[in-house]
């Protein structure tokens, strides 16, 4: 055939909306026509404490509220902190209480005490909103207890079932000093429980003091000897991502400090957070890094614009230098001996960036600079949602600035010192389009143009955003990537949220990628979009149009490096079915199968904990037959399909 095909690709699956067919749209690919290379960056995501995605997500720990900083809950037990409840057995009595005249870290740490008669007194912990643990029979689980006790005392921990009336394993801890102790301990529950509870009590009259509890499962449910769920891990790895931006409106929190984050985890303060008032650095700055490298995943931290000078030149030290420096040494003791190599940081999220934005910039810039030239620093800018035609007079930034004056000095910053900067901004996806900030975003970079000056610079996108986790936002999302492709421009691309314990909503920010809950992980639709992208990945965007009915198809193709693989990937919107004709130039290909992948599904549909899998993509190993060098196929209504010629 000359080196050109004609498919009409023939329609795996029937509608599941009523409406028939649309006109029919014909895609021409010119093969060898590359436009220009993309990036494997585009298919990240943002992991940020919204919604718990930390606690009670990716964090091993299974306690809620380990450091007793949540406030007192009263009852006839005494009082004790939030997240944990009080334990009264048999004929026992005496009371809980909070201590703030010597507490361990924060304001307050829990007393437990036994006064007289038998049975037991003590505190239990369910985890995040009081869900149950997950708890796998015949595996070990190991812990710690900071405690404290003005007289030698045997504190009892165990895993239990949420009444206690089953006690799965037990140990017994001595507490000998009216100084805090460090207890380690190890449980190996007899049966397993999806709703069990973690306890602490004393068996016989006494009283401690407990400062900080952590409890995670043993190596079998921890990612390669970190303190990561191994199934969390290994979903996101699964899901394709490439890139973790860690950071949002977290970073924003007076609080957030990189040095906080440091050193023993039960020592870490806890701070006021942007989304929790009782949030802990148990997993920081630094357990991000040490995941990102054990996953194979680019990391990119995000800090604090109340940071020093000096603490970020010291963060520099800290991940990217020598051992026989200060900082060095530091990431040595806690384990790290090697550099991070680390190569973006970004400054601040969805901030006015202005003439005060600038003020703090310089000097934090200069000090990253000058402790390593190579480090890309990202500016954190927000939202446009309008077209800027005029750098210096615009409207629509969601941050409220109709100017980009300190965007120039931050470039003109840059070209000083031949330094790299880019600037983050956030894109719309609802659904089941983006909304007006994608166009915003495209005039945006197109104005940083204007103003760069011969600055090294670049536009990212490090939160596409939404309030639904639905198919709505998983089209939307295939739209922004697709349309980030045919830009060629920008090199990152990350979707919040990154995950979300299930049924945690706290917040508007109904987006999590990867769903969870104690005992199982679960991709929503835009998680399996990200999945989709990645797989599929060749580096050369090629030339492609579409003709037929107004907003029907949208379509990218790529190929590969060396020019043996072709990929389609084509978006339908519509609510409708919608016949296309494939014409292909420059490209033929030597195996008579091809590879489909569609995910399709209604506007509304979501995977949920008892129907994980009730819209996911659908794989075939797909033989045409040929006719007259013809074949048929139909994209299904609101549906991403990729298609894949070898």
């Amino acid at each position: 055939m000359n080196n050109t095909i004609i498919f009409r690709l023939a329609g795996i699956l029937s509608a599941f909306v009523a409406g028939g067919h649309t006109q029919e749209a014909t895609i021409m690919v010119h093969a060898d026509h590359v436009l220009h290379q993309v990036s494997p960056y585009l298919t990240g995501a943002c992991l940020e404490d919204v919604n718990h995605e930390i606690y009670g997500g990716i964090y091993s720990q299974m306690i809620f509220g380990e450091s007793f900083q949540e406030p007192a809950v009263n009852n006839v037990a005494g009082a004790v902190s939030g997240m944990w409840s009080p334990i009264r057995r048999g004929t026992a009595t005496g009371r809980c209480s909070l201590e703030t005249t010597n507490p361990f870290v924060g304001t307050q740490s829990q007393v437990i005490t036994f006064t007289a008669g038998t049975g037991q007194v003590g505190i239990a912990n369910q985890g995040l909103n009081h869900w149950g643990m997950a708890l796998v029979g015949g595996r070990s689980y190991t812990g710690c207890l900071d405690v404290r006790a003005a007289v030698p005392t045997i504190l009892w921990v165990a895993l239990e079932s949420a009444d206690g009336s089953r006690v799965y394993a037990e140990q017994s801890l001595s507490v000998t000093s009216h100084n805090w102790q460090h207890l380690n301990f190890t449980l190996a529950p007899s049966a397993g429980d999806t709703a069990g509870r973690f306890s602490i009590r004393l068996n016989q009259p006494g009283s401690v003091v407990v400062g900080y509890a952590f409890l995670q499962p043993g190596p079998w449910g921890c990612f390669r000897g970190l303190p990561v769920r191994k199934d969390v891990a290994e979903g996101l790895i699964n899901q394709g991502i490439t890139i973790l931006r860690y950071g949002g409106s977290m970073v924003n929190a007076p609080g957030y400090r990189w040095k906080k984050m440091i050193g023993s985890r039960d020592r870490r303060p806890p701070y006021t957070g942007t989304w929790y008032p009782y949030s802990s650095d148990g997993w920081g700055i630094p357990d991000f890094l040490n995941f990102c490298e054990a996953a194979g995943f680019l990391a990119v931290p995000d800090f604090n614009m109340g940071e020093t000078p000096q603490d970020m030149s010291d963060f520099i030290e800290y991940v990217n230098g020598p051992t026989n420096s200060v900082w060095g040494a530091q990431r040595l003791a806690d384990g790290h001996p090697l550099s991070y190599g680390l190569k973006y940081i970004e400054l601040g999220n969805e901030e006015k960036v202005n003439a005060g934005y600038f003020q703090k910039f310089q000097p934090l810039a200069e000090a990253i600079w000058a402790g390593d030239s190579n480090i890309t620093i990202v500016v954190g800018d927000f939202a446009y949602s309008q077209t800027i035609t005029d750098p210096f007079n615009f409207s629509g930034a969601a941050s409220g600035i109709t100017t980009l004056a300190a965007h120039h000095q931050i470039l003109q910053l840059a070209k000083k010192y031949n330094r790299a900067v880019w600037f983050d901004v956030h894109v719309g996806t609802d659904g089941p389009t983006p909304d007006s900030s994608l166009a915003g975003m495209f005039s945006y970079e197109d104005a940083l143009g204007q103003i760069a000056g011969g600055a090294n610079d670049k536009v990212v996108v490090f939160e596409l955003n939404a309030q639904n986790h639905s198919q709505r936002r998983a089209l939307a999302n295939a739209l922004a990537i697709e349309a980030v492709e045919r830009d060629g421009r920008i090199p990152i691309v990350t979707s919040a949220n990154c995950l979300q314990p299930d049924g945690q909503n706290n917040n508007g920010w109904d987006q999590g990628l990867l769903f969870l809950n104690p005992s199982q992980v679960w991709l929503q639709p835009p998680g399996y979009v990200t999945q989709m992208f990645s797989h599929s990945y060749e580096a050369s965007l090629v030339e492609s149009q579409v003709e037929g009915p107004v907003d029907c198809l949208k379509v990218n193709v790529k190929r590969s490096q060396d020019g043996k693989k072709l990929v389609l990937g084509v978006i339908n919107p519509s609510e409708k079915v919608t016949p296309a004709s494939i014409i292909i130039r420059g490209y033929s290909p030597t195996q008579a199968v091809a590879g489909t992948e569609e995910l399709a599904g209604p506007l509304a549909a979501v995977n949920t904990a008892k129907a994980p899998d009730q819209i996911q993509p659908i794989q075939r190993q797909w033989r045409p037959r040929f006719e007259n060098g013809k074949v048929e196929y139909d994209f299904q209504p609101h549906s991403f399909t990729v298609i894949k010629f070898d």
